[in-house]
């Protein structure tokens, strides 16, 4: 009875372990994949605007006009220093 049960265990466990191997390798190649496609249209994307690889630029993402919270919010607060002595 034991035996049986210890075999059926093993059995299972070895199953399940080559369904997680196959399900796993089948996702890392696709994300692999999904990855490669990806650099090569982002390649493909710079070719087309003229720039080499490895040229940097840096644009802009908000221009200092645009604000997150409305001018009539809140109220302006001074502060002053005062120095203990």
């Amino acid at each position: 009875m034991f035996w049986k049960f210890l075999i059926i265990l093993l059995l299972v466990v070895w199953f399940v372990g080559l369904i997680i191997r196959a399900t796993l390798s089948r996702f890392l190649r696709r994300q692999t994949e999904a990855y490669q496609r990806a650099a090569k249209e982002a390649q493909r994307q710079a070719r087309a605007r003229g720039k080499r690889e490895g040229d940097v630029t840096v644009e802009a993402a908000r221009s200092q006009t645009d604000k997150k919270v409305n001018r009539g919010v809140g109220e302006y607060v001074e502060f002053e220093e005062i120095k203990e002595q």
